[in-house]
């Protein structure tokens, strides 16, 4: 046990990171399909809005991450994912034999 190392800086010395969210920002953006492309350096994350009965989507908002940020992306939506379900009920997974290009 004396060999177990500390970490480099404890949860409770850490400085709290505050976040600043503009008024525009605030309100949000609503979107029901998501394009993920990657290379060996970044994912990029299209959210998109897609009307029903309509085969053209509007990109609401765009986020560029590095792997790491992705990976923790990743861990924590799946953490809420099966906290929501254990409250909600499991949500039906999309059917991957689906023809590609239908959109509801």
């Amino acid at each position: 046990m004396a060999d177990e190392e500390t970490p480099k800086n404890p949860p409770s010395t850490r400085p709290k990171l505050q976040l600043k969210v503009s008024d525009e920002q605030a309100k949000g953006s609503y979107a029901n399909f998501v394009v993920i492309h990657n290379n060996e350096a970044e994912f990029v994350f299209d959210f998109v809005f897609v009307e029903p009965q309509r085969p053209v989507g509007q990109v609401v908002s765009r986020v560029l991450a590095n792997p790491r940020t992705a990976k923790k992306l990743l861990v924590g939506l799946s953490k809420l994912l099966e906290n929501y379900e254990k409250c909600f009920g499991e949500i039906a997974a999309p059917d991957p034999t689906a023809p590609q290009g239908t959109y509801h």
